[in-house]
This record gives C-alpha cells, sequence and structure tokens, in this order.
C-alpha cells in the first residue's frame, strides 16, 4: 500500500471520485449538457509540460485495487481480465512516448508519499477551466483532490517557475468538459466564458516564453452516452454550446497568430470520423459508440467488462465521457501526427533543389576536357542517386530514403577558346519515409553550359532553370488506422554552378590534371497549398523555399580518349554555407486561426566528401560511351550513377 495511507482510505480517495464521476452523469441527463475532455515529436523538446482535465490526467490519484506505485487513470484497465490489473496510458503519456520523454504527474499523492519527484503534467481529473488556470498561475494553484481530506497542493506553474516559461518544452493544453459537467456552462454566455478562461491560461503561457503550444478544442460531448442519455434534445443543446465554446476560443487564439505557434487539434471532429466509421479504426461497427461504453451504466453490449466477447478496444468509451484506451492511442497518435507534419512536409523543397542539383552534377561531367571533340557533339544521359538520412528532421525520429532520376538530351559545340551547349531533362525524385509517407518531383530542367580555358586556365558555368508539380502524400497512423493527406502543389528553381581550375600538365598532354575549386547556388520555390483528405488532419500549407549554397575545392584527372578507352577521376571537400532546410508552416484547415512550424531541420554536418569516377569507350568513328559513378559522403551516404552516349559532328 502507499506508505502514509491505509487500504481504507485510499478506497475513499476511489470512491469519492466514482461519486463525482456519477454525479456528472446525472448532471449531464438532468441540464442536457456532458462533458468529453480532449486528451490530449520529437527530440527536439526538453520536456512536455501539460494541463488540463481527466483525460490529460496521467496518474494524480492512488489506485485503490492495486496500491503500492500504481495510479488511477480515466481510462480502462489492461487485460487480460480488465479488473484487477493497472489502468492504461493515456494520450498525452503516448505522445511523450513519441516524443522520447516522460510527463509525470506534478502533484500526485502516490508519488509523493513514496518520495519521488514531481513531474510536468499537471492535468487533474474533475478540473474546471478556473482550476486549470489556477494550476499555471496561482500559489497553492495546483490541487489534488480538493475537498477531501487528502488534499496535497503546490504552487502552479509559472509560480514555481519564477514566472518564465521554458521555450525549448513543449506545452499541451485542454479543458471545458468539467464546466459543463458541474453546471458552469448553461447557455451560451457561460460556454464562452469557460472557453476565455482556458485561453487565458494559454496566454499565461505564451507571455511567459512558451513557443510551442498545443492547444485541443472540445469534442461534442452531445455525442457521447453521457450526452446522448439525457435524449435527441438536451444532446442537441449540448452540441449548439460546445460549438460556441470551440468558436470562443478559436477566436481568442487568433490574436496570438504568429507570435507562438499555437498546434490546434480538432478532436471533435476526430471524434466523428470515428463515428462516422468505426470499422476504420478497429471499433465495432454492429454497435451504436456514442452510446455505448466498456465499464458503468452504459455497458450494455457483449463488449463490455463482463460481456460474451469482452475486449475494451471495440469500444470507444470506457465510461460515459472518457475514452478506452483504443481511444486514447487514436488521440495519441493524432497529436503526433501534427506535431512532426512542418517537419515531412518542409521536404518538399529539398525535392526541387535535389533535381536541380544532379541536374548541375550530370552537366559537368559532360564538361570534363577529355569529353570533347573539334566539332559539335550531340549527347544523351540518363542518372540516378539513392540514398538514405537518418534523425535529419528535428521533429521526427523516423529516417527516409531518397531517390532522384533523370534523363536528358543536349548539344555542345566550339566556341571561342573552349566549347559551350543547352540542354534539357526530366527529372524524378521522390522521398520515401518510414512512417508511411511519400514525397514526389517530376518536372522539367533547362540548362545552359560553357567552359573556357585561359592558358592554364579553366573556367566552367552551367545555369538551370526547372519547372516541378510536386505530389505530396503524408501518411498518418491513427490507432489500428491511418490516413493519407494528399497535396499536388507546383514548384520552380534556378541553379547555377562555377569552376575554376588550373592545369598541371602540358596543354599537349593526353592528360588533364587540376586543383580545382567551385561554387553552387540553388534555390526552389514550393507554392502553397491545402491538403485533401480527412478533414480532421488536413492542412493548409503556406509557400515554402530553400536555398542551398555550396564550395569545394578538390583534384581532378581526366584522360582523353586513347586506344578507343578514356577514364576520369576527382574528389573533393564540400561545405554547405547556411542553408540548413526549413520545416514547413502550416495551419490545421479545419481550426485555421493559428499557424505553427517545426524546429529547422539540421544536418548533421556540414561538411562533406565527393568522389566520382567513370569510364569512356568509343563507339565507331564519332560516337562515344560514357559510365560514371560517386558517392557523397560523411554521416550520410548517397551514391550516384551515369551513362551517357554521344555522336559527333
Amino acid at each position: 500500500m502507499i506508505k502514509g495511507l491505509s487500504s481504507a482510505t485510499t478506497v475513499e480517495i476511489t470512491q469519492y471520485f466514482e461519486l463525482r464521476r456519477l454525479t456528472a452523469t446525472i448532471l449531464c441527463a438532468g441540464m442536457g449538457v456532458a462533458g468529453l475532455m480532449a486528451s490530449a515529436p520529437v527530440l527536439a523538446y526538453s520536456s512536455i509540460y501539460v494541463f488540463g482535465d481527466s483525460l490529460s490526467d496521467a496518474g494524480q490519484f492512488p489506485d485503490s485495487e492495486l496500491g503500492g506505485l500504481n495510479t488511477l487513470r480515466f481510462t480502462n484497465r489492461l487485460g487480460p481480465d480488465h479488473d484487477t490489473t493497472p489502468y492504461g496510458q493515456i494520450a498525452t503519456q503516448l505522445l511523450a512516448k513519441e516524443l522520447g520523454l516522460s510527463v509525470v504527474p506534478s502533484t500526485s499523492i502516490v508519488r509523493d508519499q513514496a518520495g519521488l519527484p514531481d513531474g510536468t503534467n499537471y492535468a487533474v481529473g474533475g478540473y474546471t477551466t478556473d482550476q486549470i488556470l489556477a494550476s499555471i498561475t496561482q500559489e497553492g494553484g495546483s490541487v489534488v483532490q480538493a475537498g477531501t481530506p487528502f488534499d496535497r497542493s503546490k504552487d502552479g506553474y509559472l509560480v514555481a517557475s519564477g514566472g518564465v516559461a521554458d521555450s525549448e518544452a513543449l506545452y499541451y493544453v485542454n479543458g471545458g468538459g468539467n464546466d459543463f459537467l458541474n453546471g458552469l456552462v448553461t447557455g451560451p454566455e457561460g460556454a464562452v466564458g469557460a472557453a476565455h478562461t482556458l485561453a487565458d491560461a494559454v496566454n499565461a503561457l505564451a507571455e511567459a516564453g512558451a513557443s510551442t503550444i498545443m492547444v485541443a478544442n472540445l469534442p461534442d460531448v452531445g455525442k457521447t452516452p453521457a450526452g446522448q442519455a439525457a435524449g435527441p434534445a438536451q444532446a442537441a443543446g449540448t452540441s449548439a454550446l460546445v460549438e460556441i465554446f470551440n468558436d470562443a476560443l478559436g477566436q481568442r487564439l487568433a490574436a496570438l497568430d504568429g507570435s507562438v505557434d499555437i498546434i490546434r487539434l480538432n478532436t471533435d471532429g476526430l471524434m466523428a470520423e470515428i463515428l462516422a466509421s468505426p470499422g476504420e479504426f478497429g471499433f465495432a461497427d454492429d454497435v451504436p459508440l456514442d452510446r455505448v461504453c466498456f465499464d458503468g451504466a452504459c455497458n450494455i453490449t457483449p463488449y463490455g467488462q463482463g460481456g460474451a466477447q469482452e475486449d475494451p478496444d471495440k469500444l470507444l468509451f470506457n465510461d460515459g465521457v472518457h475514452p478506452t484506451t483504443a481511444g486514447q492511442h487514436v488521440l495519441g497518435d493524432y497529436a503526433y501526427a501534427m506535431l512532426a507534419a512542418p517537419g515531412v512536409l518542409g521536404l518538399a523543397p529539398r525535392l526541387a533543389v535535389g533535381a536541380l542539383d544532379a541536374t548541375q552534377h550530370g552537366l559537368s561531367n559532360e564538361l570534363r576536357p577529355g569529353a570533347q571533340v573539334e566539332g559539335v557533339r550531340v549527347f544523351a544521359t540518363g542518372s540516378a542517386t539513392e540514398g538514405s538520412e537518418h534523425g535529419r528532421r528535428s521533429d521526427s525520429r523516423e529516417s527516409l530514403d531518397s531517390t532522384q532520376r533523370g534523363a536528358g538530351v543536349g548539344v555542345m559545340l566550339p566556341f571561342g577558346h573552349g566549347y559551350g551547349g543547352v540542354a534539357v531533362s526530366q527529372r524524378y525524385g521522390e522521398f520515401d519515409l518510414d512512417n508511411g509517407s511519400d514525397l514526389d518531383v517530376e518536372g522539367q530542367v533547362f540548362s545552359l553550359f560553357a567552359r573556357q580555358h585561359l592558358g592554364p586556365v579553366g573556367v566552367q558555368a552551367v545555369a538551370s532553370y526547372g519547372d516541378f508539380a510536386l505530389d505530396l502524400d503524408r501518411h498518418v497512423r491513427l490507432g489500428k488506422s491511418s490516413r493519407t493527406l494528399s497535396g499536388d502543389p507546383d514548384g520552380d528553381g534556378f541553379g547555377a554552378e562555377v569552376r575554376v581550375d588550373y592545369r598541371l600538365t602540358d596543354s599537349d598532354s593526353l592528360w588533364y590534371t587540376a586543383p580545382f575549386m567551385a561554387y553552387r547556388h540553388v534555390e526552389a520555390d514550393i507554392d502553397g497549398y491545402r491538403e485533401a483528405g480527412s478533414a480532421a488532419n488536413a492542412l493548409i500549407v503556406s509557400s515554402q523555399d530553400l536555398k542551398e549554397r555550396r564550395v569545394e575545392l578538390g583534384f581532378m584527372a581526366d584522360r582523353g580518349l586513347m586506344d578507343g578507352y578514356g577514364l576520369y577521376a576527382e574528389a573533393a571537400l564540400g561545405e554547405h554555407l547556411g542553408d540548413d532546410p526549413k520545416a514547413a508552416e502550416v495551419r490545421l484547415a479545419s481550426l485555421p486561426s493559428n499557424a505553427w512550424r517545426a524546429d529547422d531541420m539540421e544536418r548533421d554536418s556540414d561538411h562533406y566528401l565527393r568522389v566520382d569516377a567513370g569510364w569512356r569507350m568509343q563507339l565507331g568513328e564519332n560516337g562515344m560511351l560514357h559510365l560514371g559513378a560517386g558517392a557523397e559522403t560523411w554521416d550520410e551516404v548517397a551514391a550516384h550513377f551515369e551513362v551517357g552516349a554521344s555522336l559527333a559532328f
């Protein structure tokens, strides 16, 4: 048992909360109002702070059945018997796990009695919006078990922190359900007042320095078992008040747009999608999910506790207002997907930049001295680059596989002290993410290029313009279900490279060996767009741009055709110049009041080593075949291959 608390005491605690739950249901039935609180990636956050009610409560109260360090959470117990086992995890705990963080109760009676440190989850079952605000801003404002002999209280978060919020942390805020349950919301004025109080809590965190705040709206509590039990007319009245609450909350949050990242969670819309297609989420589709539950007065199906097919995962609600662990998993996945989205979608400009980079690299190979002839040369090329990246996105631990492929044709002709020409290529690029997201680009790149020899000095330049169409499929896991959100924006880009080398061999030598220095500038712009798909998940994505600059120092060796073959090789050390990609700015299409973005993505290293080698073979009198391969590496490896053929006139 818990140190300092007898078995009878812990039983009394649990009975007290069961009484509050029953009272809430009775209030709901009599007044036509009910409450379902929205429950609540990633290593970029220092910690996660949670403020809310029972759907975010990670275990402030003792578990009287199991004792010890076990705590009460407002969901079902785990299997196999769902009776003498611990409670499952709730959405904020699942979210923290995805982020590689822990979220421990802030004012836990159990942890206090056991001498364990407090945590950062200030959410407490039964809290109204006034109490949520107090848990942030008031002395002694974090109170557990208020009104019973077993109180514990401590200062609110900002009081304890000296009025400063950790700007590197993630903050999660939900609430409003208990304002309905406790009879504090009986009309529009009360709904607006409760929403404004919750917004005050968000404002307090923002003013103290919080930079990323996740805010859940209130689901349609008229479509919970408790709400439905009140009858159709009262349930409709509840739904109308919830809509007023959510509208008022959104209007207040809109004032923070642009000054802090507010991540809106449309838990109302998500709940509607589940109820519309329960089978897709693994729930039973042969019972009315909004009227039945696993444990309590609404336990009237074979899937309920003690039923012939007992299985809480088949039901959305554990009791009249709280989700089962299956529902919590959907909510946790949903929150994580919103955090991860800007980093995933922020990869789009890199697809276009990659296409331009590959084009520039291929044309540099065509400009090599050993490939040139005295007359006009027409060439065709094909290339592919394959690579993988791990941990480069600050908002996701998932890796990705990258592909760039292309084919092009061009013409080279002599002029001045060298040669130049034009080329056009068709490019295709893809990022395939571990989470199932698939981002594609396709388009055409048009290029001008030239090389001139001024004594031992060689100078070459390549300029390219690309016109692209993107197909961006973002995959979202939602418990046992998933959604794919699609966007098809257009984009374009420009690339230019200048390279200078100094020949060490004689001008009449078959070999051309030279140290060189190169600078490349590539930039891409992607139009804004709105994702198609799930209304609760779809995002509005702002236009994006990316500039990549790099410089190289290296050495090249090139042997012209002799006895029917030639070859080349070069190695270079490169440096990226302050061009780390940016995460996309997004806003929820169904709740567009606020925009957010993840931390900008960072390379593991700005340095890289590039090596290239190739072989040429003469075909007939005027033809030539070219095969090449190479790699760019430091922390990650990208290998590229190319094949080309040319005909001289």
